[in-house]
Parts: C-alpha cells; sequence; structure tokens
C-alpha cells in the first residue's frame, strides 16, 4: 500500500490474472533456502499421501489422539 500511494485503508483488494499457464509437470521446480519450512512441506504432503490411501482420520496433529494406556 506504502508503494501505491494510497492513505492508509483506501487500499481494499488486489485482482490478479493469470493467463498462458501451463501444467504443473511442465514447469521448473523453485527451490527455496528456507530449510525449515521445505521440512513442513515434505510432511505435509507425506500427510496428504496417509490420508488419501488410508483415511481423513488416520494422522493429524497428536494433542487430538487418545493415549494408549
Amino acid at each position: 500500500m506504502d508503494a501505491a500511494g494510497f492513505q492508509r485503508g483506501r487500499l481494499t483488494a488486489i485482482a490478479l490474472k493469470g493467463e498462458v499457464l501451463v501444467a504443473a509437470d511442465q514447469v521448473a521446480l523453485q527451490i527455496s533456502l528456507d530449510d525449515a519450512r521445505e521440512a513442513r512441506l515434505v510432511a505435509e504432503e507425506t500427510a496428504d499421501r496417509i490420508r488419501d490411501k488410508f483415511g481423513a482420520g488416520v494422522i493429524g496433529p497428536a494433542t487430538v489422539f487418545r493415549r494408549a494406556s
């Protein structure tokens, strides 16, 4: 908003338009220098594959599962 030169609160939305898009398998993979972010993305992708294979209730935050005694 600072770069747009508007007073505070005047800019309420930004619209983006995509043109000449290609399939995801045709683009280069952008690497990240943030190792923590990359680790979260890998864990998220793995959790998604587990949910797809075994169902939504088999994986989630540890705090929601009961302790086995």
